[in-house]
């Protein structure tokens, strides 16, 4: 009888025991975890995208773009994607890399979003540039930049050149055409002066290097503005002008 009864209790300390164990380790509540923030936990970070290069206007595999814009960062775009499958959002930091005809970019980062109602803010500390993705002020992420200053300093000034607009008059003193491009820290100015037209236009930069800077309009980064150094000369090539002057040329340009 006592040999029954030890029996018996022996086989309900292992019951207890194994329910005590099943509830351990028994799986988290996602969807509890997701609830009060705006990262989604739902499906795993798409860090497929991440160091993907791709062309302007190309569709990425299984996502929709909902937003794209600048930021002012040298060279840093960001978008937003809509996931098709999962209905949620990508947030993916971007890198301009080039553009031969086409723009060509590089995802630097992604972050999965629940709803595309962020804010991307940039803040100068000491030398860096930190880049904030932000939701009713809680911050999701940030990043961290450093600033080249060297490569900034050397283009700061104004750049100035003139050309033959109307090469049918170039007798006349009015067939001559004058380009102006004053560079700041972080924007340009563009100006075109002739007979036959006088154009502004607010530049951004778009990457800098020791002897070549790319500029673009500050609405339509397929407008470019790419000023090369070669032996202390400057020169210039620009799609914009072509367009507007009917013609492919260089033009040399003097740093005052």
């Amino acid at each position: 009888m006592i040999r029954k009864n030890l029996i018996f209790i022996f086989s309900v300390f292992v019951v207890f025991t194994a329910c005590k164990e099943n509830k351990s380790f028994s799986k988290p509540d996602i969807k509890a975890e997701a609830k009060d923030t705006l990262i989604s936990k739902a499906s795993a970070q798409k860090d497929i995208y991440i160091n993907k290069d791709f062309f302007s206007g190309d569709e990425l595999i299984d996502v929709e773009t909902f937003e794209t814009a600048k930021t002012d960062i040298d060279s840093l775009s960001y978008s937003i994607y809509k996931d098709r499958n999962t209905k949620n959002y990508i947030f993916s930091l971007e890198k301009f890399l080039k553009n031969d005809d086409v723009e060509k970019y590089r995802i630097t980062d992604t972050v999965n979003l629940t709803s595309p109602d962020v804010t991307v803010n940039v803040e100068t500390v000491g030398n860096n540039k930190v880049l904030l993705l932000k939701s009713d002020q809680k911050l999701l992420k940030k990043w961290v930049f450093k600033i080249n200053s060297n490569k900034t300093s050397q283009w700061i000034g104004d750049f100035s050149g003139s050309f033959l607009r109307m090469k049918e008059e170039s007798g006349d003193p009015r067939s001559k055409g004058m380009i102006n491009i004053q560079i700041q820290k972080n924007s340009a100015n563009f100006q075109l002066d002739s007979y036959v037209e006088n154009i502004k236009k607010d530049l951004i930069i778009l990457s800098k290097k020791d002897t070549e800077i790319m500029l673009s309009e500050k609405d339509n980064k397929n407008s470019t503005f790419i000023i090369t150094k070669n032996n202390n000369k400057y020169f210039l090539k620009s799609n914009f002008i072509n367009k507007t002057v009917g013609e492919n040329d260089t033009y040399e340009l003097v740093k005052q």
